[in-house]
């Protein structure tokens, strides 16, 4: 038992991941490789929950929104999404706050209607 724990740790612990863009409490990181970027909620110093899995290529936000431009990683095309600050929860799963995906045209259309902000960071 011991044995499988020290592999266990020793695999968790040799996983590369890093914080590319920040406005609390999302965070856009990625682990293992730099494509592997996804936006996320966190809910404590080193643990966070998924809003928008990878690739996001893109994000913003402002004072009542986040916004993120993904890539499916494999191919496909472009897809937008945006989170309601106010909406949000640590409790909640990102198929119960994140609005999307959206075509480019939809998303320029909710970007007007709802004062969706700009990309930021593009990656």
């Amino acid at each position: 038992m011991k044995r499988a724990l020290l592999i266990i740790t020793s695999f968790l612990c040799s996983c590369d991941s890093g914080v590319e863009w920040k406005d609390r409490p999302y965070e856009v990181i990625w682990i293992d490789t730099g494509d592997n970027r996804t936006l996320n909620h966190e809910i404590s110093e080193n643990a966070s929950i998924g809003r928008v899995e990878a690739e996001v290529i893109a994000v913003g936000s402002n004072e009542k929104y986040v916004v993120a431009k993904q890539k499916p990683i494999g191919g496909g095309s472009i897809s937008y999404f945006y989170i309601d600050r106010a909406k949000d929860d640590k409790y909640l799963n990102w198929d119960e706050i994140t609005q999307g995906p959206f075509s480019e045209a939809r998303f320029l259309q909710l970007k007007t209607e709802l004062g969706l902000p700009e990309f930021s960071k593009e990656f």
